[in-house]
């Protein structure tokens, strides 16, 4: 049967993703003359250690999700052959006990990796009782996601049985607009405390800035993440009204100013070159495959506004997601780059961003020349020695043409 091939695809292409991953995490990288310019080799086994562990434990996690959701569906195929359709409120209650079930089951895992690893290799100043209380807001947030979206599945599977898939990507595009959005509204404020950036000197600058770059930068804040942990972190955030660039307040206290100044024009150019929409607009592309993709495999199965249908749904989409990993991290990596680029020619000063990059690296324990296996599958950002490099060759790229 072809859809049994397409599944089979697709949890092969997960699982050598993920060995990939893992033999790539314990294979050595090269730490030449170039790396050892930059980072001595205590940081340079301590940062690795720290990502191995960090690899390990996401690994398994994916490793019981999967394997829980396989089970389960396998289990409602085998026992439950032609489940009668349910009522919504039976529906609900079904997927809530599957997602809270699949909670607990990584609890152990997320527990270890959020709270013991990070206070063992000196990154978090997080207290229990605080890094609990977190968990719980994440929890219950990414709870009612998805026991909402796979709600919302399963009434378009009831009411357009057959072709309920562009009516899921139209719906997904909105709710990828609508959360981006709402974010810094609603989410980020659970977690951290904001004030407006103070320094006057600071302002002025990013204003002078930003007038190059050809925006507006209505807010630059600053979270109060070093009640928390010890790592160093800006991003940009929200659209329209709700756009705003966020530092940490660590970085205010441990970077130089110039420093500082080139982390916030790093996210300038994110805003410059509209990575936040172009990146809504490639989600949403992808998402209309998964779910054309998705239905065509239900269908084949004679499966649909069911529980077993709702389970193999949320199996499909847990290895797609994975699967696509690769794209999604190349073109954020691309974006990225087009970033420090940008943040290179507003501050003029390529030398402040190869000591950023230094410093973040020394701050967040980051593998800085990881294999190129852990690169292309789990990378967001360029590896610290690409960006360093990025910045040399753009140094020598102004002293040629000056």
């Amino acid at each position: 049967m072809w859809t049994l091939k397409v599944w089979f695809a697709l949890g092969a292409a997960a699982f050598i993703l993920l060995a990939a991953v893992l033999v790539g995490t314990f294979l050595k990288s090269s730490s030449g003359n170039e790396v050892l310019q930059y980072f001595n080799q205590e940081f340079l086994r301590h940062a690795a250690a720290y990502q191995r562990s960090a690899i390990i434990v996401f690994a398994a996690r994916q490793v019981a999700i999967w394997g829980a959701l396989l089970a389960v569906a396998a289990v409602l195929w085998r026992y439950f052959p032609a489940l009668q359709r349910m009522s919504l409120l039976s529906t609900a209650g079904y997927i809530a006990f599957i997602v809270f079930v699949l909670s607990l089951l990584t609890f152990p895992l997320d527990y270890y990796r959020g709270f013991i690893l990070e206070h063992r290799f000196g990154v978090s100043v997080q207290s229990f009782s605080s890094w609990m209380a977190d968990y719980a807001k994440s929890f219950t947030i990414s709870f009612l996601i998805t026991v909402l979206a796979l709600l919302g599945l399963y009434l378009l599977m009831v009411r357009l049985p057959g072709r309920w898939w562009p009516a899921a990507g139209v719906l997904f595009t909105f709710f990828l607009i609508l959360s981006t959005y709402l974010y810094p509204l609603i989410i980020d404020p659970l977690f951290y405390r904001f004030e407006t950036l103070e320094n006057e000197e600071m302002r002025s600058s990013i204003i002078d800035m930003s007038r190059e770059a050809g925006i507006e930068v209505d807010k630059v804040l600053v979270a109060d993440a070093s009640r928390r942990t010890n790592k160093v972190n800006a991003y940009f955030t929200g659209m329209g009204r709700t756009k705003r660039i966020v530092i940490f307040d660590n970085l205010l206290t441990r970077f130089s100013n110039e420093e500082t100044l080139a982390v916030i024009a790093h996210e300038m150019g994110h805003w410059k070159h509209s990575h936040i929409f172009k990146g809504i607009i490639l989600g949403a592309i992808g998402m209309f495959f998964g779910f054309f993709l998705l239905q065509k495999l239900l269908d084949g199965m004679g499966a649909g506004a069911d529980i077993r249908g709702l389970v193999l749904a949320l199996l499909f989409f847990t290895l797609f997601s994975f699967v696509s990993l690769p794209f999604q991290n190349a073109l954020s990596r691309a974006f990225e780059r087009q970033a420090d680029l940008e943040a290179i020619r507003l501050t003029r000063d390529s030398r402040t961003s190869i000591s950023l990059a230094q410093n973040l690296a020394r701050t967040n324990l980051s593998e800085v020349n990881p294999h190129p296996f852990v690169k292309v599958v789990l990378y967001t950002h360029p590896p610290v020695m690409e960006r360093i490099e990025l910045a040399l060759r753009e140094a020598e790229r102004i002293r040629g043409g000056n």
